[in-house]
């Protein structure tokens, strides 16, 4: 057993000195535990109970008794915080803001032709975007309908049965009959139809989440490896020390480097969309110039991400725990690995502080609500900022222990 012990307490030693294990081993899950609990808080209803609760805009144009009790059930809902809005407000929530996934359009004679016992049909303006929330709140409007239904189909078998079996009961043909009956009037009675307000379908596919978002994530990793790994690589070895004689600066010799890598990032993001495309059906939006400006902007930010990382990391040693913490963060908190539509408000403002949010905002405008190279303008414009502040920073602070290194 001694050898052992000997050897389990110099691993022990080994480990305590090297700083950069002891960062990825703690840190790390700390980190990424964190973010995730945070991001999927509203999503559980856990502790932010006011966060998880979705905005219903609500359009009434029928006023009648039928569709104020349909509403008034509906606002009791634990999950929804139901509004009542007109047509025009309720299309500006859902498709130009952006703050509700959803409205509910109950039609004229709603109530009268319920009343009757004829098909009536709600509608839900959704945005597939917010598939999640889209869902919460279609399973909430079904539950209404079907008490509403319920109370309808009772009474309308009621006077059936009466009329069909008066003076000779066969209680085994009633039940038979009225089960039957019931699954009739309650697929004719009130149905709910989904419409796209930002798109051309309704149907979400979950690769149109996947495909941009691990996209990005392993875009990430892959520019940590190839710019911060290698710059660290490369001051270690001292070969830009030595390439400082030659007429090409230090400078543009990194900047040659992370733009060189940029470009490998994009053909990267390039080959997956289009295997997303083929393989999975995922849709690449109307404009294939935005989508191809995103891509870049996205590359450039996350390459000069790389240099500043290198920079920032005291040894190479520590390049893959610090980018791996901060990547690992970004992403989650940016909605790489689940909407971000799902997580807190706040937090929502929060991952804008970071190109991983920016980024999914864009490709979500163009892949799934098939919006335009203008919608666009801000996100590209906050991934250009990015990448052009991280170069900046990176390269100054390379620069500068460079020279103090000479």
């Amino acid at each position: 057993m001694t050898p052992f012990v000997v050897l389990v307490a110099k691993d022990f030693r080994l480990l305590l000195r090297d700083r950069a294990a002891l960062l990825f081993l703690l840190l790390a899950p700390v980190v990424v535990i964190s973010v995730a609990g945070f991001s999927l808080s509203a999503f559980y209803g856990g502790w932010e109970r006011e966060e998880s609760r979705y905005l219903l805009p609500v359009v009434d144009l029928d006023h009648s008794e039928i569709s104020e009790r349909f509403i008034s059930s509906l606002g009791k809902s634990e999950g929804i915080q139901l509004i009542q809005v007109e047509a025009q407000e309720a299309r500006r929530l859902v498709a130009e803001t952006n703050r509700a996934g959803a409205a509910l359009v109950i039609p004229e004679d709603f109530g009268l032709d319920f009343k009757k016992g004829e098909s009536v049909c709600l509608t839900l303006w959704i945005d597939p975007v917010k598939h999640i929330e889209v869902l919460k709140i279609k399973g909430e409007v079904q539950r209404v309908r079907g008490g509403l239904v319920a109370a309808q189909v009772a009474g309308r078998i009621a006077v059936v049965e009466v009329l069909t079996y008066a003076g000779d009961v066969d209680f085994e043909a009633v039940m038979e009959d009225a089960t039957e009956l019931a699954g009739d009037l309650f697929e004719r009675s009130v149905g709910l139809e989904e419409a796209s307000l930002t798109s051309s379908g309704t149907h979400f596919n979950t690769f149109d989440q996947n495909v941009p978002g691990f996209g990005v994530t392993f875009l990430l990793l892959g520019m940590l490896m190839g710019v911060g790994l290698g710059l660290a690589d490369e001051r270690e070895w001292g070969m830009l020390y030595r390439l400082s004689a030659s007429p090409v600066s230090a400078s543009a010799l990194v900047t040659g480097k992370v733009l060189s890598r940029c470009l490998v990032g994009v053909l990267q993001m390039l080959i997956l969309f289009v295997f997303g495309h083929l393989a999975f059906a995922v849709c690449l939006g109307r404009s294939w110039l935005a989508l191809g400006l995103v891509v870049v902007a996205v590359s450039f930010a996350s390459s000069s991400l790389g240099l500043l990382i290198a920079s920032l990391a005291p040894s190479r040693d520590s390049v893959l725990p610090l980018g791996t913490i901060a990547i690992m963060g970004m992403a989650a908190v940016g909605g790489c690995w689940w909407p971000i539509t799902i997580e807190p408000q706040w937090l929502q403002t929060v991952a804008h502080l970071f190109p991983t949010a920016w980024a999914m905002e864009a490709f979500n405008d163009l892949m799934l609500r098939e919006r335009q190279l203008r919608d666009v303008l801000p996100a590209l414009g906050a991934l250009a900022t990015f990448g052009v502040l991280y170069w900046i920073l990176g390269l100054g602070i390379f620069l500068r222990r460079e020279v103090l290194s000479a």
